[in-house]
């Protein structure tokens, strides 16, 4: 092989080496888990992004009285007179500014339990914001 054979060869390899690495990238981070989680949700056609956010503060601060899906069958709802309302019922308030003001001024701001508090200083505006939409999806009628 003459020296020009070889360099021509040379400068092959590493166009080809190059060309390789560029298409393979970096190497991809790991995922975080509750994101993940979340398009999974959205993916699957469940929840959007702000009701799925909605549903962990529902989960959080509402679960205990209203039950995990909304039906008005939390551990506590038993202690309560009047119970908490079905959220998943078709006469369910689905009214946004009805639920903003019951999620920010607690329930008696409406006529009901003065025991449902008011979380309009503990959630910021978007933290509510989340839950009215995460309890408006409760309403929809699933697919069976």
């Amino acid at each position: 092989m003459t020296p020009r054979t070889l360099h021509t060869l040379a400068v092959a390899v590493l166009a080809l080496a190059a060309s390789a690495a560029c298409r393979t990238g970096p190497a991809s981070q790991p995922g975080d888990p509750m994101l993940d989680a979340i398009r999974a949700k959205e993916r699957g056609g469940d929840l959007t992004y702000r009701e799925s956010q909605g549903q962990h503060l529902f989960l959080r601060y509402c679960a205990t009285c209203h039950g995990d899906e909304g039906r008005g069958d939390g551990q506590n709802a038993s202690n309560l007179e009047p119970p908490p309302p079905d959220l998943t019922g078709p006469k369910s308030p689905q009214d946004v500014t009805y639920l903003t003001s019951v999620i920010t001024q607690g329930s008696a701001a409406v006529g009901r339990s003065p025991l449902s508090p008011p979380w309009g200083r503990s959630l910021t505006h978007q933290q509510i914001e989340y839950l009215v939409v995460y309890c408006q999806s409760l309403g929809r009628k699933k697919p069976a």
